[in-house]
Parts: C-alpha cells; structure tokens; sequence
C-alpha cells in the first residue's frame, strides 16, 4: 500500500477593523494548529492539536489509531504514481493596515449620507500552510490576503439592505482604494433597488428565462460543482450536464492573480489545471488520492488538513461565450435578471439561489426591480443554458475553511421564480 507520514502546520494571522455608524472597533488573531498524519493506501489518520508544540505525543497517538484501521477500503498500492509537491510559495505581501483602515473611514464616512447607514469589515489576513516529511522535503505556502466586505442600510424609502464583499492578494498590482470604493457603491445600489421593489405578477410565477450576473453565476457553478465531487461517485462521467456546444469548466489553483491561488493541495498533491466540463459534458472530477485512483485519474483536488480531505475546486473558471450582457437582456422578450445574491443552496439537485436585487425584462429592456423570494435551477436533468457571456466575474466563498473563487460570464437559463 502506499504510505507516507507528514507533520502538518496551519497559522492564521488576522488584524481586522470594524466600522459602524460613528464606532471603530480594532481585533487581531493570532492562531495555528499542527498534527500529525499518516496516509495508509488512500486512507488517512490524522492527530491534530491547536497550540501545541510537540509533535511527538500527536504521532505516538497516531501510531495507536493507524493499528486499528479497518484498511479493507484502503487500496491505493505503493505503484500508483502520485506527484507530491516541494518547494516554497509566497503569494502577496504585508500592507499596512492601519492606512488601509483609515482609507475606509473616509469612504464610509463619505458614503453614510441622510437615509444610508454603513457598515464595513477590513480584514488582513496572513495564513502559512506547511506540510513536512521527514527525510523527503516540506511543502510551504504563504499567503497574505486583504478582505473587505459592506452592508447598507436604506430607510429613505422602504426599509432595505444591500451587500458586497471582494477578496484581494495583498499588494499585488490591485488598487485596494479603488475596490473599496466598489464594494461600497455596489452595496448601496443595491439596498436602494431593494427598497423600490415590487411584487410580481402571479403569471410570472414559474418557469421562466433568468440571467444570472455578478456572484449569481459563479454561484449556480459553486453548486454544479459540487456535483463534481469523486467522493460522491462517478456517475456523473460522459454524461451532459449542461446543453451548450461551447461552454467549458476547469479549476486553474496555479492562477496567481487570484486569492484562491494555491500549488499543492492538503494532501500534499501539485496542483495543476483540471479540465471538467467541454460542451457541457463532463470529463473529468475533482480527486483526493483515493479517488483518484478508483477512477483512473490524478489527485490534487483535496481540502482538509485535520480531517478526512474532500474533493473540491480551488479556482474554479467557467468560459465559452461571446455575448455581452446587454446582448443577453436585448434577447429576451420576458424575464429577469438577478445581479448578486445573499445566498445559494443545492437542496435534493435543485440550486436555490436567494437574490440580492431582481430586475424584470420585457421586450428587451430592463425594466424595474422586482421582489423575488428565490431563483430554482434544477439539475436532475441537463440545464438549458440560452446565452453566455463572455466577461467573467468572481465570486468568493469558503470551502472546509479555505477560500475557493469561481468566476463565471453572466448567463442566461431556464428557471423557476418563488414569490
């Protein structure tokens, strides 16, 4: 069987600032867990600890636990080839926080006019992961990420809120004031196109064309996604999940440019691009080293460095189309568009995604905001994608505690609208 035992790191550095109406709030972190592995034919036993320094008492204990492994589902031979990364990553670099804070307090400051309540998050956070074998070599990565995210609150008409958040490596090329400023702005529009909303009419309920824009598409993907995952099963291979000729989904973890960027997974495995979807048929899944090898593919997909690792993307990229949004919008003689959303469930293979902002289409054009409980997309059978964009925008989200980006061109689908 294959064996291989590593000692792993994960420190997490965070300095945050809070802004509210008039009060500042200021909070730093300073975190790391270590533990202790041992990979036995695909299968892992894992001793972790928060605080600790001593490695010797996690891998005693692993000792114990690995004598008692039922390894009858642990079949990956010592022949299966699995290339472990080794080196050294830094990805961004330290910014000074309290100029970025005070940067933010202006722009709130200027943004909190009669009528519009803001409230911003600013957190920098510096993350170390390390995975060490004893007498092979480590795996390190660095990391420095800038975070901000704002709420509004709107009470110059009817009461509503609007959000946004961005994820940015820290100074690398991006100017941070500038997205400041666009996540702020975002979260304004949107809480004053809530607040003019209106009910829709009973015979727009039902199946409908929705385009999805801004998070709402990354979001529908986040879910196919999952559906991706080997350690459900296979089932999902050769068969088409999405009826377009042109559209394509692959997971790029070596994309620098974005926060999600990362070389070796948490077991340890060189990530590389991952080719899933090709004309809305799927070739491949997201693998652990176990799955990989059940299904004749290559690891590299794995999340979870205390536990059990679980298949998932990292950096998620959706592309293939050549329409422009307001393409999209001039194509369709009745619908919706939803720009952002609050939050996205797949619940029995439907996606549900909750809207932030809801505009209704008729005749072409964008017509006024609209109140929409909940967008349904099911997948039991191939999603009838009618348009695509060709500019892409990323969503971020966390997946078992790392963050994963999925960046997607607005899209155009059949789907159900909840009132």
């Amino acid at each position: 069987m294959l064996v291989r035992r590593d000692l792993v790191t994960l420190r997490e550095v965070v300095s945050e600032v809070f802004i509210s109406k008039d009060s500042v709030s200021s909070n730093h972190l300073n975190a790391d867990v270590v533990g202790c592995r041992e990979l036995v034919g695909g299968c892992w036993v894992v001793r972790s600890c928060q605080g600790c320094v001593d490695y010797s008492n996690l891998c005693e204990e692993v000792d114990v636990l690995v004598k008692v492994l039922d390894t009858s589902y642990c079949r990956v031979p010592e022949s299966f080839e699995v290339e472990f990364y080794s080196g050294r990553v830094n990805i961004g670099s330290l910014v000074d926080v309290e100029e970025l804070a005070k940067h933010l307090l202006d722009l709130c400051r200027e943004y909190t006019i009669p009528g519009y309540e803001v409230t911003s998050l600013l957190r920098v956070r510096k993350l170390s992961r390390e995975i060490r074998v004893e007498g092979w070599g480590e795996a390190v990565e660095e990391k420095a990420l800038v975070e901000i995210s704002a709420g509004v609150k709107y009470s110059a008409g009817r009461l509503s809120y609007g959000s946004s958040e961005y994820v940015a490596v820290a100074g690398v090329g991006e100017n941070l004031g500038k997205i400041f400023e666009n996540v702020l702005r975002l979260a304004r529009d949107r809480a004053r196109a809530r607040s003019k909303a209106r009910g829709v009419n009973i015979t727009e309920v039902g199946k409908v064309e929705v385009i999805l824009t801004r998070e709402a598409s990354p979001a529908l993907f986040h879910e196919i996604s999952h559906l991706l995952q080997a350690d459900l099963g296979t089932h999902l291979l050769g068969r088409k999940i999405l009826v377009h000729d042109r559209i394509s989904i692959y997971d790029s973890p070596g994309d620098i440019g974005k926060p999600s960027a990362r070389f070796f997974d948490d077991e340890g495995v060189t990530a590389r691009r991952r080719w899933l979807v090709e004309g809305g048929v799927v070739l491949d899944l997201h693998h652990t080293i176990r799955t990989a090898y059940e299904a004749g593919s290559f690891p590299g997909s794995a999340h979870g460095l205390f536990h059990r690792p679980r298949p998932f993307h990292t950096s998620l990229t959706v592309g293939g189309g050549d329409w422009k949004e307001n393409e999209l919008v001039e194509e369709t003689r009745r619908g919706f568009l939803i720009d952002g959303i609050a939050a996205a469930f797949l619940e029995e293979g439907v996606v549900r995604l909750i809207p932030q902002v809801v505009y209704r289409i008729e005749k072409g054009e964008l017509g006024d905001p609209v109140a929409v409980r909940a967008i349904k997309i099911p997948l039991l059978k191939p999603v009838k994608v009618l348009g695509l964009g060709r500019d892409g925008y990323t969503r971020f989200s966390h997946e078992d505690s790392a963050l994963v980006t999925e960046t997607a061109p607005p899209i155009k689908v059949e789907a159900y609208v909840e009132i």
